[in-house]
């Protein structure tokens, strides 16, 4: 998901280490990230569940919900990741509609993808 550049600025960039936790189940919320560069996994009750790349996005869930994180992030390689907080992310949805359909369409993914993986 291609950001503009307010919020990709590199004084926003986080950098995290293979193997470093981005969060945990049950850790407060209040942003979510856009990959920029590496890959993340996103484990639920000990599984990988999807691994996000460059210009994917997770954590946005627990941010619609104001809700406590539902997985764990853990940095499969190096990565950079761009967070995106609350009133950004609602700043976005506002002036920018096609931010939103993008996000639907990723959760949308998500549940088709949990459907397929409960039925095997």
């Amino acid at each position: 998901m291609k950001l503009p550049e307010i919020f990709a600025s590199p004084v926003n960039i986080r950098s995290f280490v293979q193997g470093a936790a981005i969060f945990n189940a049950g850790d407060d919320s209040g942003e979510m990230f856009v990959v920029q560069s590496g890959e993340v996994d996103i484990i639920i009750n000990g599984t990988v569940v999807e691994t996000v790349g460059p210009e994917g996005f997770f954590g946005e869930i627990s941010l619609i919900e104001d809700s406590a994180r539902a997985a764990d992030a853990i940095a499969k390689s190096d990565c950079k990741l761009v967070p995106v907080n609350r009133h950004h992310f609602l700043y976005m949805v506002d002036e920018m509609p096609q931010f939103a359909l993008h996000v639907m369409k990723g959760m949308a993914d998500r549940l088709r993808n949990a459907d397929k993986r409960a039925e095997a």
